[in-house]
């Protein structure tokens, strides 16, 4: 939660504008302290922005403020056009927000403002720690102030939502919470490469699972927020958005299946249509023989491409360079450039080209882009591209005149275009491993685009059925399945540790007395 307290100062102005009756100011400054705190709070819900993060910035509706914050006086004059109008502002606009974008004011607290953040994690506390109870205490908190987190982001659940409606507006997921209390351990008392911000980012987002699992029986809750490219998003802190480790830490053991190089398969499922339109007899493997070896050998494929990237001058640590390649054919199969020289975008600051942003050593860069096969990886993904595009514009028109489809200047946008096509068809691929994992008993905790997380391993049998149904369903025999192990952080068990301490202690202790008489013995 949020907490904010406000120099005396104001209390004392707005006293003495309004006098009677009386306690009318604090009643009044206390209703708009409480509107600030919880737009405050469900600011901090949401990932910052760079920006956000380098001035200290919230994201605040400042007309919500204004309407929610309470009136004052015979005129009903706003509490939030007074504190305006006589120099008192709680919140001030750095960048302005818009309705016709819908966007929110950037605003910043005032002097007037200390704010505490009661989720934030402090180390000391979790360093000194004795006893299990204590350090549940201090992480889990009391059933009042989980429930008012709850009730804050999600209101419905304080009218008594019925089921069906829970399913509609959400999904839950499981939470283990003694791996998360772990987690939370971890990152503040010995984790060290983690930046101080995105480490105040996780703490927060694993207080706020917390907070809301405490009270609801295990489970975290996820607002559905469907896009229309396809996909379904989650409002605020969800599996989607939290680092890897922390997802690791909600959802303990268990395992993740995810489609293997899902965006490259799915164009590859469009390859024999162009070969059958365009390809005048030619051989498939041979007109997309880097793509193929991309899909069925990877790790060959990516082996091969570092050697010739990143030679023994290249500054990128050896650990660093297959997650760089990784996120650089990502990028190349989204369509990303090849040109190294960024533009000015429409806000008026400088983009890089994404593979400049990926790869920022030139030397490195230069010799990635040259590489015959990168080369005949981007040719193969262009000809893929320009097929499917031309596929829109004959068979799909409607998607051509969709204005969120569409660039700036309103002309249609290829690259929107294919990852909605993409989404689409990801979703769908993706419905279907839930069905048949269903059609065996089998249902997932959670999933994350094309990922889809298990509690128990998939037997071979029913990943070989899942797979096939993929590829039948859908006519792209490329989709198929990887896995891996997720270990829950292991609790602590102070509590334990400090049993043995104790008992090592006696033993201790014990051996010297025994020492001690033996040696009186002796001397007798």
């Amino acid at each position: 939660m949020i907490k904010i307290t406000v120099d005396q100062k104001v209390y004392e102005a707005l006293q003495k504008a309004f006098p009677k009756p009386a306690n009318t100011a604090h009643r009044a400054l206390a209703k708009y302290i409480s509107v600030l705190e919880t737009m405050l709070f469900k600011s901090l819900h949401f990932a910052a922005t760079p920006l956000q993060r380098k001035y200290d910035l919230f994201a605040i509706s400042l007309q919500q403020l204004a309407n929610q914050g309470g009136q004052i006086g015979p005129a009903k004059l706003r509490v939030h056009a007074w504190l305006r109008n006589n120099n008192l502002n709680l919140v001030e606009s750095v960048i302005t927000g818009s309705n016709l974008t819908g966007s929110v004011s950037q605003c910043k607290l005032t002097k007037l403002v200390t704010m505490v953040d009661t989720l934030a994690v402090e180390d000391k506390i979790l360093r000194s720690g004795k006893s299990d109870s204590e350090i549940d205490q201090y992480l889990c908190g009391d059933d009042f102030g989980n429930y008012q987190v709850l009730n804050l982001l999600f209101p419905e659940f304080k009218q008594r939502i019925k089921s069906e409606e829970i399913e509609e507006l959400f999904d839950l997921v499981p939470v283990d919470k003694e791996s998360v209390k772990s987690y939370i351990i971890w990152l503040t008392t010995e984790s060290e490469k983690i930046s101080q911000e995105k480490k105040d980012q996780a703490l927060r987002q694993a207080r706020i699972i917390l907070a809301i699992s405490s009270v609801m029986d295990g489970y975290y809750v996820q607002r559905k927020k469907p896009s229309a490219f396809g996909r379904m998003y989650y409002e605020g802190t969800s599996v989607q958005n939290i680092n890897k480790e922390l997802r690791r830490a909600v959802l303990g053991n268990c395992f993740e299946y995810d489609i293997r190089s899902s965006v490259v398969a799915w164009k590859m499922g469009w390859a024999k249509q162009y070969i059958d339109a365009y390809g005048q007899g030619k051989d498939l493997r041979k007109v997309f023989s880097a793509t193929l070896n991309f899909l069925e050998d990877k790790a060959d494929f990516m082996g091969t491409v570092q050697y010739f990237t990143f030679e023994d001058d290249s500054p990128v640590h050896k650990d660093l360079q297959p997650k760089l390649l990784k996120q650089a054919f990502t990028a190349i199969s989204f369509g990303a450039r090849q040109n190294t020289i960024g533009w000015q975008n429409e806000s008026g600051g400088w983009t890089n080209p994404a593979l400049v942003d990926i790869i920022k050593n030139g030397t490195d860069r230069e010799r990635f882009l040259a590489d015959p096969t990168v080369q005949a990886y981007i040719n193969e993904q262009s000809i893929l591209d320009t097929h499917l595009y031309e596929l829109v514009k004959t068979t799909r028109r409607d998607l051509l005149s969709k204005s969120f489809l569409q660039t700036p200047s309103g002309r249609p946008s290829k690259s929107k275009i294919l990852a909605y096509l993409y989404q689409h068809d990801e979703t769908e691929v993706m419905d279907i491993v839930c069905e048949v994992a269903a059609q065996h008993g089998r249902e997932p905790i959670a999933r994350v685009h094309d990922a889809i997380f298990f509690k128990h391993k998939l037997s071979v049998d029913l990943r070989h059925d899942i797979e096939m149904a993929m590829q039948d369903r859908t006519k792209n025999p490329y989709w198929r399945l990887s896995h891996k192990q997720l270990e829950r952080y292991e609790p602590r068990y102070l509590d334990l540790k400090m049993d043995e301490a104790a008992h090592k202690e006696r033993i201790r202790l014990e051996t010297i007395r025994a020492r001690e008489h033996y040696s009186n013995l002796s001397v007798d």
